[in-house]
């Protein structure tokens, strides 16, 4: 880039350079020519108005022999009055292109190379149009080239000087435009850009700053990225951790029990009954748990087949309150219904999921005689459902990481709860699928208060 910089400016002198002196000899030229021009015309006048025999008399005679010009008077049939190189030069004058010019338009001028001569003229020529006379004059041009000869050595030097200078400038401008990209690229080398973000000073060039935003922002971004990916990483290895524990539990006892029936340590037919009550119980929480997490993936991939219908939320969620009556009745509750009964077009599967999981962890984390109080209303297109409880509540600390994977909050108590874990990350997963909302509010020891929002209301139930 350096070297880049340095044959562009270089170039550019030269291009530069070039042109301009070009354009200086061309606009010179001209000059040249218009000056010389009017010269001869001015002195075509002062011919008109001498007599032929007084030419070579006066100081105009003088003149124009020391300016080496040629004076040629002709008539208009070719005839030549008056030719002060008469004795060096015989010449058709009607030939001409000036005496052309003149004879159709009054004057006529015109730049050639006399053979004779050996060098370039520029020609004048007048027409009397009363008299039938064509005054002509001529005088030596050779335009700049002589000046030119003069001017080369000094034209030469001072393009060699210019040359340098530019040739010194260029480099240290070059220098101060690409230091600036030298820093970059060693902030970015000394960076370490998974845990750091780049920094970079402040240039003198405003173009810049959209680079180093850009880089700042790439840099801020990747780190977020590697910080999630490392975060991603932690919880699949916590997760197929628990997973793997959740597993091993069932199929701990379903062995422990199945060798107890197979050794025949057990005789009595009712203990036979309860030990493969035991086994069935332990492969239904083994099949919940594979469920569940079948159930996450698919949400998290959105893979799983979604078949929507119309349902009625309260008849639906009096099914799943009825469905956990047991469980209520055996913590002693109380449980208040606020519902109003509309419609929503949604999955079965999900609603049912949403209501079940959270009625049903209120109930587990509850206390004795406790209290639970369910909301389900709708507002314009959404759906408000909440679910709280009186239980033991969530630690501030937990309550970011309570709707993870197999996440339990008290790991003590879970250990005499039933559970897979992976309730409220279904219901969080649902809730994001629908692009709803999800609220969570709880204290220790006052209870939990968790609150849906979907927007999935249909405003007229169906008649089928």
């Amino acid at each position: 880039m350096h070297k880049k910089i340095v044959h562009s400016f270089l170039t550019t002198f030269l291009i530069t350079f070039i042109l301009g002196f070009g354009l200086l000899y061309v606009s010179l030229y001209k000059a040249s020519i218009s000056q010389n021009r009017q010269y001869l015309m001015n002195t075509v006048k002062l011919v008109k108005n001498l007599e032929i025999d007084d030419l070579n008399t006066t100081r105009l005679g003088d003149t124009v022999k020391s300016e080496d010009i040629r004076i040629t008077i002709i008539k208009r049939n070719g005839k030549v009055l008056y030719d002060n190189y008469k004795n060096r030069i015989r010449e058709k004058h009607l030939q001409r292109e000036e005496v052309k010019q003149a004879i159709a338009q009054g004057t006529g001028t015109c730049i050639r190379y006399s053979d004779t001569m050996q060098r370039s003229y520029l020609y004048i020529a007048d027409y009397e149009e009363d008299n039938q006379t064509i005054v002509r004059l001529a005088m030596p041009f050779d335009g700049l080239s002589q000046s030119i000869s003069i001017l080369l050595v000094p034209f030469l030097f001072s393009i060699a000087v210019s040359f340098m200078v530019v040739f010194v400038l260029s480099k240290k401008m070059a220098n101060e435009i690409v230091e600036p990209f030298k820093d970059i690229t060693n902030t970015i080398n000394s960076t370490n850009i998974s845990k750091e973000v780049l920094s970079f000073h402040k240039y003198n060039y405003p173009e810049l700053y959209g680079i180093t935003d850009a880089l700042t922002n790439m840099s801020e971004e990747n780190k977020k990225y590697l910080e999630r990916l490392e975060k991603e990483k932690k919880v699949r290895q916590e997760f197929f951790s628990n997973a793997s524990h959740e597993l091993k539990t069932p199929l701990t006892s379903i062995r422990g029990y199945t060798e107890l029936i197979r050794s025949h340590t057990i005789q009595d037919s009712a203990q036979i009954d309860t030990c493969l009550d035991c086994v069935l119980k332990e492969s239904d929480h083994m099949t919940q748990l594979i469920n569940d997490i079948l159930t996450i993936s698919k949400l998290e991939t959105e893979e799983m087949q979604v078949t929507y219908s119309h349902i009625q939320v309260k008849k639906l969620l009096d099914s799943v309150v009825e469905t956990l009556k047991p469980q209520i009745e055996a913590m002693h509750l109380n449980v208040y219904v606020n519902a109003t009964e509309f419609t929503v077009f949604a999955s079965l599967d999900h609603i049912k999921g949403i209501f079940y999981n959270l009625i049903s962890n209120a109930i587990k984390y509850n206390k004795q005689n406790g209290r639970i109080d369910v909301v389900l209303k709708k507002n314009q297109k959404n759906m408000y459902f909440s679910v709280e409880d009186t239980g033991v509540g969530i630690a501030q600390e937990d309550q970011s990481r309570i709707f993870q994977r197999f996440y339990r909050v008290d790991k003590e108590r879970s250990k005499t709860i039933p559970g897979t874990g992976l309730g409220l990350s279904i219901v969080k997963h649902v809730v994001y699928y629908y692009q709803g909302k999800i609220h969570l509010t709880s204290k220790e020891d006052v209870g939990t208060k968790i609150t849906v929002e979907l927007p999935i209301i249909v405003k007229e139930i169906p008649e089928n």
